[in-house]
């Protein structure tokens, strides 16, 4: 089995403990050894706040966008690792798609995305299909949210 909480470890990323649902959703549905994660944004904290909330194109830049979409990736894992006991248990990522907010003309969203998705590299060691799609509006004004499919180690 991957030891992918000691590689968290090793490049010293901090997860939080999960974020409490905002609505009437689960974060992790499983059918047969598919995850499917509920949409997350960028927090930070104790005290938990939304991190990097704006619109990309208007007054959020593509690089603080990437950080945006790796803080999101970091929000998802804590969120996994409160599903399933251990983030040990992930066989590999499936799917990535980001929702990122902006203004029609903005182009960038798959460079945005590149944040999350280098941050699964490093960690996982692969990467995955992902979808980037730009949106007129995320909840809280968040810029990116990510939901992923994994595959769980049987």
């Amino acid at each position: 089995m991957p030891n992918w909480e000691h590689r968290i470890e090793e490049l010293g990323i901090q997860l939080m403990d999960p974020l409490p649902a905002g609505g009437l959703y689960t974060s992790l549905v499983i059918v047969g050894d598919l995850g499917f994660t509920a949409g997350t944004v960028a927090v930070e904290g104790p005290p938990l706040k939304l991190a990097y909330a704006g619109v990309l194109g208007d007054d959020i830049d593509v690089e603080t966008g990437k950080l945006s979409a790796r803080q999101a990736f970091i929000s998802t894992l804590s969120n996994l690792r409160g599903a399933l006991g251990s983030l040990d248990r992930i066989e590999r990522f499936v799917k990535l798609t980001g929702y990122v907010h902006a203004v029609p003309s903005f182009t960038q969203a798959p460079q945005v995305m590149d944040g999350a998705s280098q941050l699964m590299i490093d960690i996982f060691g692969q990467p995955c299909a992902r979808s980037a799609i730009g949106v007129a509006a995320l909840p809280g004004n968040a810029s990116v949210e990510l939901d992923t499919v994994i595959q769980i180690a049987t």
